[in-house]
């Protein structure tokens, strides 16, 4: 009788079912932080049931409209990561993550003006390279139009063309690793 009994017992059992939202992206997204980065965005399929909900690790999101976003992220190195998420009918449903990573730019950020104006009004007074990797210059060399070394000094200290005449100079920048060469215009 027992056996019977235990045939006839009514058993209860939960089916989990989860369903990734699919991006519109596949892979992982990778940039490079050599310049600012332009605003991002980022798309799940729609459905008019249900009311979607996003994170992000960084960045900031800058418009979302229901399914899709825009956002900027930083220009620091790093992987951030998106997620997705959505209810329907008040009930959680559908989870999905996106990574996105921020690498370092492998390029010397250098920019190197062609003319100063050393006169006297305090704007553009000194020659001296410009650019986030500035700090990286190991030697900064000036020769005049006779190839005559006329400013040599360690590192990006500026050169104030004091008793020099009006002209084109030469320029020597190096760095650990690279050596720039170009001219700038002295103009009064």
């Amino acid at each position: 009788m027992d056996q019977l009994q235990d045939q006839s017992n009514t058993f209860n059992m939960k089916w989990w079912v989860f369903i990734l939202l699919p991006f519109s992206l596949l892979a992982q997204e990778t940039h490079v932080n050599c310049d600012s980065i332009s605003p991002q965005n980022y798309q799940v399929d729609f459905d008019a049931n249900k009311v979607y909900y996003w994170g992000i690790s960084g960045g900031e999101i800058t418009y979302n409209n229901g399914n899709s976003i825009t956002i900027q992220w930083p220009n620091e190195i790093g992987t951030y990561v998106i997620s997705a998420y959505t209810t329907r009918f008040g009930c959680e449903g559908d989870t999905s993550y996106y990574e996105v990573t921020i690498k370092d730019c492998p390029y010397l950020q250098l920019f190197f003006p062609n003319s100063f104006t050393p006169n006297g009004d305090n704007h553009n007074e000194t020659f001296y390279v410009h650019g986030v990797d500035k700090d990286e210059i190991k030697s900064l060399v000036i020769y005049n139009r006779w190839g005559e070394k006329i400013h040599e000094v360690s590192g990006n200290i500026p050169w104030d063309g004091k008793n020099c005449q009006i002209g084109v100079y030469s320029y020597s920048v190096r760095t650990h690793n690279q050596h720039f060469t170009g001219t700038v215009h002295l103009v009064r």
